[in-house]
């Protein structure tokens, strides 16, 4: 009988990133697998499950507004749509497994694949729990964590890692600066805002470009419909997203500048790449932020300024020995060739 994973979660690219290196797993392991992706009607994950050539299903967002707000009011219709709709989908499809990473859409997931007695495996990878994870959780057969302070909250959870994709173990520095058409004499600064973007890191990265171009190459991914208005052209490689090509940025990279999202701690891991992060306020990054003292340079964006980040990027330029100190410390804090394990243990659910 033909295995049927079901994945979801979505809306950004944080709770849809391991899946896929899960996905690629599974796919190695077992490739007569078949496998069924439910995400959120507007975020990139539609995109990338379809290039991957895997059927993607809709699901309506009912998100739980933590201040007061007039979407209190259409909250419960909005869960009576999304639960009513996960039902279809689960009578539909009829998985054997349910695997998410977070998101909303795994809510109504989860508790109806539960009461079809179709086991779930949950992964929590943030340091703060998300709270789709802690309302899912009773629901799940297993929580795998990405640390070990989240065994705290997760009592019967069981500790992993996070997952990456293999392309980033495998990618080649030569290759990836001739891929990109940098500069070969200069060092490479990568800029990440996260899958969505980030105007802060955008705006001020804009501000000391032409600083930057004097000493180092730069490839900016700016996020969908973001693209920044840089008039130095040189050097300078500016992306809205890059899915296949990511490996490649991470490969040519001397430095990166970046958010503290999973996804890019988890490559930054894997890669053992040096970096400055700028955690998004008032989000489950800060906490992402905080472990990684003595493994990145770590700045509060309400403290930082473009001059601020251009003296940083310089100082660490000019310190070899220092990007490979912070690259080490922080490949050391998490594990990261876990895909395979994480296959094993929903495997086992089967």
């Amino acid at each position: 009988m033909t295995k049927k994973i079901l994945f979801c979660g979505g809306g950004t690219l944080g709770p849809v990133t391991p899946l896929l290196a899960i996905i690629e797993a599974w796919r190695r392991k077992d490739s007569s697998v078949e496998l069924v992706f439910v995400g959120t009607p507007h975020g990139p994950e539609r995109e990338l499950m379809e290039k991957e050539g895997i059927r993607f299903h809709c699901l309506p967002v009912a998100k739980l507004v933590r201040y007061p707000s007039l979407e209190w009011l259409w909250l419960p219709l909005r869960l009576l749509t999304a639960f009513y709709a996960a039902w279809l989908i689960l009578k539909k499809e009829k998985p054997s497994l349910i695997i998410s990473a977070g998101g909303y859409t795994a809510v109504p997931i989860i508790i109806i694949g539960w009461l079809k007695r179709v086991p779930s495996m949950i992964h929590q990878q943030d340091v703060r729990p998300l709270l789709s994870n802690k309302l899912t959780a009773p629901f799940a057969s297993v929580v795998t964590v990405a640390w070990k302070k989240l065994l705290v909250d997760f009592p019967k959870g069981k500790l992993i890692g996070n997952p990456v994709r293999s392309a980033f173990l495998s990618a080649n520095k030569i290759a990836a600066i001739k891929h990109f058409g940098l500069n070969e004499k200069k060092p490479t600064v990568l800029i990440l805002g996260g899958g969505t973007g980030s105007l802060w890191l955008n705006k001020n990265i804009s501000e000391i470009t032409s600083e930057l171009l004097k000493r180092s190459n730069v490839i900016h991914l700016t996020g969908k419909g973001k693209i920044v208005d840089v008039k130095a052209t040189d050097d300078y490689r500016a992306f809205e997203l890059l899915t296949d090509e990511m490996p490649l940025a991470f490969a040519a990279a001397d430095l990166v500048v970046c958010r503290a999202g999973m996804a890019t701690i988890t490559e930054l891991a894997a890669t053992k790449k040096p970096a400055i992060i700028v955690p998004l306020p008032n989000s489950p990054q800060e906490d992402n932020a905080v472990v990684l003292a003595g493994a990145a340079v770590v700045s509060k964006q309400s403290e930082t300024v473009s001059t601020d980040l251009l003296k940083e990027i310089n100082r660490l330029l000019d310190n070899e020995s220092t990007r490979v100190e912070l690259g080490e410390n922080l490949s050391k804090l998490l594990r990261t060739d876990v895909a395979f394990e994480m296959v094993e243990v929903a495997e086992k659910l089967m």
